[in-house]
């Protein structure tokens, strides 16, 4: 009687192993680009929320006189580190919390309200962030 040597690798076994080792690399691959990619997009949404913050300090910085009423129809203006861009732009509102629809009962002049949006590109879309604040009038 003669047993068959079961040495070696036959061809299913190395077809099974590559299929394998390709799903593995694959799912792998896809996992660290997906990480790359939130990681990115979390950084620009820091980096606007930090302009936000910055611009809202400025103006808590200046006299209450001299915030004025910006009309709702203004533009966003690029934000600029010296000569350079930076790839976001900004859009200043000050209202007077008496003009705010529903404040009938408001006394103008006390209270005015700051937002401050921030836009950038994040691929192919706009995202923004929109901080608000009140500044009260000290005298």
């Amino acid at each position: 009687m003669r047993i068959k040597s079961e040495k070696g690798i036959t061809g299913i076994d190395i077809t099974v192993s590559i299929i394998l080792i390709t799903l593995f690399v694959s799912l792998i691959a896809t996992l660290m680009y997906t990480t790359n990619k939130n990681a990115s997009t979390m950084e620009r949404r820091t980096e606007a929320t930090n302009y936000a913050i910055t611009e809202i300090e400025k103006l808590k910085a200046q006299t209450f006189s001299d915030l004025q009423d910006t009309n709702e129809t203004n533009d966003f203006t690029n934000i600029m580190e010296g000569t350079n861009p930076t790839g976001y732009a900004k859009k200043i509102t000050i209202t007077d919390y008496a003009n705010l629809p529903g404040k009938t009962d408001a006394v103008s002049g006390l209270v005015k309200q700051v937002t401050v949006e921030i836009a950038y590109k994040d691929g192919d879309t706009t995202q923004t962030v929109e901080l608000s604040t009140v500044i009260t009038k000290n005298d």
